[in-house]
């Protein structure tokens, strides 16, 4: 379970967190119920304790040729790192929820044809609740606009008109993926003031 450490080692930061999470990745040796039930609960504490979620989610797709039985965790961990991403717009959430949905429909099949009908549902009740707050989170959400300048603009203006807050140009330039914040493109996405 080298890719299990690995991740805990990337994005667990809090030492305590940390010697739990090996803890139960060492539990994994135990075999049969023990080892199953340490191996989630050690990608729930990946997912929860993470302090990149979105790092960490990225990363779960970065794995090469994972078995079926990494997949699951990765499953469980993107369940759990999802809900603790940030999402500062509506359509981010929704995003997110639809990205957990898709990765989780084959997972789910996959896992409840192999080792059996229990897994199946924990695997979908699991994914269905993760579904269900991300759908809650995104109510809460701001929505995005879409603003037109005209002309070209630095980012702390539009920030300034916006919101009244020209140190949320950062925002602004993540967002719309610009280059620098001194030359915004003319059409661009911010959340609604």
């Amino acid at each position: 379970m080298e890719w299990l450490l690995d991740l805990l080692d990337r994005f667990v930061s809090d030492a305590d967190d940390l010697s739990a999470g090996r803890a139960k990745v060492a539990g994994i040796d135990a075999g049969g119920e023990a080892g199953a039930t340490a191996y989630l609960e050690a990608c729930r504490l990946i997912g929860e304790a993470a302090t990149d979620s979105a790092g960490l989610i990225a990363a779960l797709d970065e794995i090469d040729e994972p078995t079926l039985v990494q997949r699951i965790g990765c499953l469980v961990i993107a369940c759990f790192a999802a809900l603790r991403a940030n999402y500062p717009a509506r359509p981010d959430a929704v995003a997110a929820r639809t990205a957990l949905v898709s990765r989780a429909g084959p997972v789910t099949e996959d896992a409840g044809t192999t080792f059996g009908f229990e897994l199946h549902g924990w695997l979908t009740a699991l994914v269905g609740t993760a579904a269900e707050q991300l759908s809650t989170l995104a109510a809460t959400r701001a929505p995005l606009v879409r603003v037109e300048t005209g002309v070209s603009v630095p980012a702390a203006l539009i920030a300034w008109d916006l919101y009244g807050d020209p140190s949320r140009d950062a925002e602004l330039v993540d967002r719309n993926e610009s280059g620098t914040a001194f030359v915004m493109p003319v059409i661009l996405e911010a959340l609604a003031p």
